[in-house]
């Protein structure tokens, strides 16, 4: 069944917070690496093996609300998941994979504030083969789409620049570049969607934007941008304008979101 597009509210593990402590039982020196946003960098161990029961803990410190997590590009087979209060506790949905098979893992439960999280690792999908995590996600969701919005010009810039040579061919710099997008739907009626729309304008700093809403089996490939793995930090370009379709109250609105990938 093809899911929505869903937003969530900032990582509370980014990189950007400085508070934030990452430790591992092994590979402790790479674990910010998995809270960077980066899917070309990973938490990663050496000389891992299975019955090890590798750890990769998070601290926020200071209490967070969160209701979902992500583990994005993994290769974790057996795993827990856990948060604190006074001692590690299941959540509502307990999270105790035995036999995972997906590469990018999302979790929804019950609401919790904790200080602490931690990532237990029994088995990875090749035996005893050294564990890797390119991004932990810990947050809240905003919501999810009920709509089918149009996804246009998806752009995956790398911010070229084209510079003549004497020769005639061309010298192109570029970066790693960002993600833009822009959401289009002709009426927009239901509520909830229009009110998951007016936070994303609202927010004051940039919220998660997972296009393939865990479900990429929906596109006929598997394609950069709408993969499991795919999930940017971006905010509105543009502002929000609530003008009803053709002037007529009873309609609906016209949305037109312009999305851009942003740093913090």
């Amino acid at each position: 069944m093809a899911e929505q597009i869903i937003f969530f509210n900032k990582n509370q593990a980014d990189i950007s917070d400085e508070s934030v402590v990452a430790t591992a039982s092994q590979g402790d020196d790479y674990t910010d690496y998995a809270l960077n946003r980066k899917n070309d960098s990973a938490w990663i161990t050496t000389g891992s093996v299975d019955s090890d029961n590798t750890y990769f803990e998070i601290d926020y410190v200071d209490e967070k609300t969160i209701t979902d997590i992500l583990l994005i590009k993994h290769n974790f087979k057996a795993f827990t998941i856990q948060y604190y209060d006074g001692s590690y506790k299941d959540f509502s949905t307990p999270i105790n994979e035995t036999n995972n098979t997906d590469d990018s893992t999302h979790f929804t439960f019950n609401s919790v504030s904790t200080t602490k999280i931690k990532l237990i690792v029994t088995g990875t999908q090749t035996a005893d083969q050294d564990k890797y995590l390119y991004q932990f996600i810990s947050t809240t969701q905003i919501g999810q789409l009920n709509a089918y919005p149009e996804i246009k010009q998806p752009t995956l810039s790398r911010n070229r620049k084209k510079q003549k040579m004497l020769s005639g061919k061309l010298n192109i710099l570029e970066s790693v570049g960002a993600f833009s997008t822009t959401l289009k739907v002709k009426v927009l009626s239901s509520d909830a969607d229009l009110t998951i729309i007016e936070n994303l304008y609202s927010a004051n700093e940039g919220f998660l934007v997972w296009l393939c809403g865990g479900d990429e089996s929906q596109f006929k490939n598997e394609r950069m941008g709408y993969r499991m793995e795919d999930i940017y930090l971006m905010k509105c370009v543009d502002e929000w304008t609530p003008e009803y379709y053709k002037g007529m109250y009873q309609r609906g609105m016209k949305i037109d979101i312009k999305l851009g990938e942003v740093v913090d």
